[in-house]
């Protein structure tokens, strides 16, 4: 193909777009500057002016104030966050003697709570120490206890208005039955 051929061709194209000639000036021009500063832009190196005292200073600065901030991080972790000390292990006198004083019988002094409580002899107020039992079911159970007899059973406490299976399984620990 010629080089004219080829520029017949661009202007049957451009005839069909159906612009004017000062339109595809102004497309020309537009189009060889776009070119020009595509080119210039392609062959200029780009340089980068700093020095390194300046990066130096910058770096420090910021280590700097990076270190202030953990600190004042860590104040505020210890302010509201306090970490729980940690004392020293005991030693195996101390355990044998936790030991001892867990295994001995609950004394008198000891809340009533801890203690086993006889179900054919106990007081209202001896029952009402017992978790879930009021004054309302320690009445019940005395009444049950002087109009059949006492207790055979700690399951017999079923019979008690009110006192199911979850409830007896909670105060089981605690109670015994003794005539």
């Amino acid at each position: 193909m010629k080089f004219n051929d080829l520029k017949r061709k661009a202007f049957f194209w451009i005839e069909r777009l159906q612009i004017s000639r000062s339109e595809r000036v102004s497309i020309s021009v537009l189009l060889v500057l776009l070119a020009v500063l595509f080119t210039v832009n392609f062959f200029l190196t780009k340089t980068f002016n700093y020095s390194q005292e300046k990066y130096d200073t910058l770096i420090a600065e910021f280590e700097k104030r990076s270190a202030q901030l953990q600190q004042e991080q860590k104040e505020l972790d210890q302010k509201y966050n306090p970490q729980p000390t940690v004392s020293e292990t005991p030693t195996s006198e101390e355990v044998e003697q936790t030991k001892t004083e867990m295994e001995k019988e609950p004394e008198h002094d000891e809340p009533a709570s801890l203690k086993i409580i006889n179900l054919n002899t106990a007081t209202s107020a001896e029952l009402q120490t017992l978790n879930g039992i009021g004054e309302a079911y320690a009445g019940r159970i005395i009444e049950y206890r002087e109009a059949n007899g006492g207790f055979d059973s700690i399951e017999e406490l079923l019979n008690v208005k009110g006192i199911g299976e979850k409830r007896l399984e909670n105060i089981r620990p605690y109670i015994k039955l003794i005539d």
